[in-house]
């Protein structure tokens, strides 16, 4: 699909219902958080909720961001099941490149992805998964931290990965997500302290 009828817009409510379907399709229940904890709750402003529309479809995807500090997290995307395969995602991202640099200019954007481990359940899909980002012009940043109870690698356009950092993904995870969901044992107060389980990939 071109990236021209790829856009890129926020939630209304009319595409709640089939985004709610989406969201509970796409991502495991240890995965998700709370909708109206991005969208109502005293920590939304943080989170940016946006709908992938085509032409097919008014609700062909999702897109949630969240920031905190200099940083932002792509926590969620994805393209609905029965349109995947079609280059939605692919199209999608540079949109989602060019709304953070325009509505948050200054702020550096990355994402999370499973670490392709040989010995994980699903090791051809995260290898998929990675060589995805890497063919859409993300790159490695060389950190890994072990959140969700996964080993998780941090990617990052190339412009944006030298500031990506773990006392930033750490400060994130604390300051904008449910206390339930960050690791018990996370400390981001001391910026030259890694976060617990995360190492540089060549370490």
């Amino acid at each position: 699909m071109n990236r021209s009828d790829v856009i890129l817009r926020p939630l209304s409510p009319a595409d709640r219902s089939a985004y709610l379907s989406l969201y509970g399709e796409a991502f495991p229940p240890a995965e998700r958080k709370a909708m109206t904890f991005m969208t109502e709750g005293p920590l939304s402003p943080a989170y940016d909720v946006l709908v992938i529309e085509t032409p097919i479809c008014p609700v062909s995807g999702m897109v949630i961001l969240v920031r905190h500090g200099d940083l932002i997290l792509l926590d969620y995307f994805a393209v609905s099941p029965a349109l995947r395969g079609m280059g939605i995602g692919r199209a999608a991202l540079p949109l989602i490149r060019d709304f953070c640099r325009e509505r948050h200019p200054g702020l550096h954007l990355f994402l999370e992805i499973e670490v392709p481990a040989k010995d994980c359940p699903n090791p051809v899909q995260r290898v998929r998964r990675k060589a995805f980002y890497l063919s859409c012009g993300l790159t490695e940043t060389g950190l890994r931290a072990h959140v969700y109870g996964s080993d998780m690698e941090l990617l990052a356009y190339p412009e944006d990965a030298p500031y990506v950092t773990l006392s930033g993904y750490a400060g994130l995870l604390t300051a904008s997500f449910p206390a339930d969901m960050v690791p018990s044992d996370l400390d981001p107060a001391s910026p030259d302290k890694e976060i617990p389980g995360c190492h540089e990939k060549n370490s």
